[in-house]
């Protein structure tokens, strides 16, 4: 069973472009990480929310996933774009026959 990770972030006004120029830089490794299935970045209109929504095989392999950010210095980067520490929910991934993945 996968799970479901979706960050919640309120980027600073200034600091969009800085988080998404980051983000183009550095996500193209985590397509490499253990564990990683996916990942989409949305952009709320008219706001400064940023979305994270990611599947990754297990938890334990998302939170080494962000142990492995943090000590590279990259989430010390991209906390600097925000207003306040991001809220991170994490979901299971239900089976349902004929509708899930």
């Amino acid at each position: 069973m996968s799970i479901t990770v979706i960050l919640e972030a309120d980027v600073k006004l200034e600091g969009k472009s800085k988080l998404l120029s980051l983000l183009t830089k550095n996500l193209p490794d985590t397509k490499i990480y253990k564990g990683f299935i996916s990942i989409s970045i949305h952009s709320e209109q008219n706001t400064n929310q940023v979305i994270f929504y990611e599947k990754w095989q297990s938890i334990d392999d998302y939170h080494a996933y962000l142990n492995w950010r943090t000590e590279t210095g990259l989430m010390k980067e991209l906390a600097a774009t925000l207003n306040s520490s991001p809220t991170i929910r994490y979901f299971n991934t239900e089976v349902i026959d004929g509708i899930s993945d």
